[in-house]
């Protein structure tokens, strides 16, 4: 997600692209070291997200929908549960037309059990589900213990898309002066790739993408593998929004020479479909990659 900074890139230059653009509220507090995004900044001199979120949030969705006519997608992230339908509640008043949920936390916790994470992922949704009548995808995070089984129960409790992964800032030791400190995390392109293949088609909802994409091929790629939505942020604040129509008349030269009329004539062509799963006789998914496995370094040879 990405937010319309005052002094970023303009919203209305993005309406020619055809993407979708998305207004970000969060409550937490980032460290400052290492930040790079300018409505972060602007979030930190104002000295607290909480208050800052809703209002700004709603004000800059409300001029966006006078500007534009692409969808508007509000991403929310909050850590006091009561909040998330909340912000929901105010985002959809403000003319958002679908949530994004940026749902994080660090399962540290000695005592708590896997499904115990999951659980609070099915309880926000459901808050948020009973708050608003527009569409909701949740992003997820990577450091799941079994995210195919966490998509399917999102997906049977009403969740309209979910998008891999959610990148965040990761940590670093400062060996000079011996302090910890922030970095900016990198999306992985290649494990939103397989994450996106392996449950596109498979659950009841959209998948979309997100970490990484920097250029057409990275588009093509997700689509193949099953994306209905491929998430772009960095490249966005370094080349500006013109940026999306450069990959868009791309993905369209790719799809004239494969001979594709439409997105769907090659989305999720390419993507692990539930018959490749299964091998008779043996589990699923193991044998798959383990034949995959093998003849990786059957060719490598």
């Amino acid at each position: 997600s990405t937010t319309m900074p005052k002094n970023g890139p303009s919203a209305k230059k993005d309406e020619g692209s055809k993407a979708s653009s998305g207004p970000s509220g969060t409550e937490d507090e980032e460290g400052k070291e290492g930040i790079i995004y300018p409505e972060a900044l602007d979030y930190l001199r104002r000295g607290g997200l909480l208050e800052y979120a809703p209002e700004k949030t709603c004000q800059m969705i409300e001029e966006a929908k006078k500007e534009i006519n692409i969808p508007i997608i509000a991403s929310i992230n909050c850590q006091s549960p009561r909040l998330w339908s909340s912000f929901a509640r105010q985002f959809e008043e403000a003319g958002a037309d679908g949530l994004e949920l940026n749902i994080y936390f660090l399962p540290i916790g000695l005592d708590s059990p896997g499904a115990e994470y999951e659980e609070y992922h099915l309880k926000i949704l459901e808050e948020v589900k009973k708050a608003v009548s527009i569409p909701v995808a949740v992003k997820l995070m990577s450091q799941l213990t079994s995210i195919p089984y966490l998509g399917y129960k999102l997906a049977r409790a009403g969740c309209d898309a979910l998008v891999f992964f959610n990148w965040f800032v990761e940590p670093d030791i400062d060996l000079k002066n011996l302090k910890t400190r922030n970095v900016i995390g990198k999306g992985n392109f290649y494990q939103s790739l397989r994450w996106v293949a392996l449950i596109a088609g498979r659950v009841d909802c959209d998948v979309s993408a997100s970490g990484g994409v920097r250029k057409a091929e990275d588009v093509i790629k997700q689509i193949l593998a099953g994306a209905s939505a491929v998430q772009v942020c960095t490249i966005i604040y370094e080349q500006k929004f013109k940026v999306i129509k450069s990959l868009l008349n791309e993905v369209e030269v790719w799809m004239e020479k494969n001979k594709n009329a439409t997105i769907d004539d090659f989305k999720g062509e390419l993507s692990f479909k539930k018959q490749e799963l299964t091998f008779k006789g043996v589990g699923e998914a193991d044998a798959y990659f383990r034949a995959q496995y093998l003849k990786t370094f059957t060719r490598a040879k």
